[in-house]
């Protein structure tokens, strides 16, 4: 046996050694106890006759048991709404609507800029509508910087970050009026 071909076995038994420690180590895994029903049909087979009683047994199947746990923020129901005190806010993976997509004749250069002006409304109005929830949201964490005493730096950053959410929806609503 060559020094190269020694060195590897060596690695190898080491790392299985390894590894039986680790599996050893580990909790086992609960097992559920799975009820099976037998129902033997009769056969005829040259003179012999099966039992047509029912046979009730009791096997044990190593496997792991289903989580009752709550599920995680991300996969959760998105129509339950996580308290700003005990989870970070998570965005969601995929938008809750389909885009829209224009289905009219891209050569008509009007219609399309109509198409893109009703856009253009509908995420201000969008962004308008959303400001209230962000802003609510920033003001429960502001309140909670300031009893956790956060430097005023920012405390401050907090609360220009909310009149910058305010003056924009005011100017958009403005935009939107006209």
């Amino acid at each position: 046996m060559t020094r190269l071909q020694t060195v590897t076995l060596a690695f190898v038994l080491t790392g299985l050694g390894y590894a039986l420690w680790v599996l050893s180590s580990l909790a086992p895994l609960p097992t559920a106890e799975v009820h099976s029903q037998r129902t033997s049909a009769p056969t005829e087979q040259a003179g012999y006759q099966h039992n047509t009683s029912t046979v009730s047994e009791t096997t044990a199947i190593s496997m792991p048991l289903v989580s009752t746990a709550k599920m995680p923020a991300a996969v959760a129901d998105p129509s339950e709404e996580p308290t700003p005190e005990d989870a970070p806010y998570i965005p969601p993976i995929a938008s809750s609507t389909p885009a829209r997509v224009y289905s009219g004749d891209l050569s008509d250069h009007q219609a399309y800029q109509a198409y893109q002006s009703d856009e253009m409304d509908k995420m201000k109005q969008d962004y308008i509508a959303a400001v209230d929830k962000k802003v609510a949201r920033l003001e429960l964490l502001l309140e909670k910087g300031v009893r956790h005493k956060l430097p005023e730096q920012q405390l401050q950053e907090a609360r220009e970050k909310i009149q910058g959410l305010r003056a924009m929806q005011k100017q958009l609503r403005k935009e939107l009026a006209q």
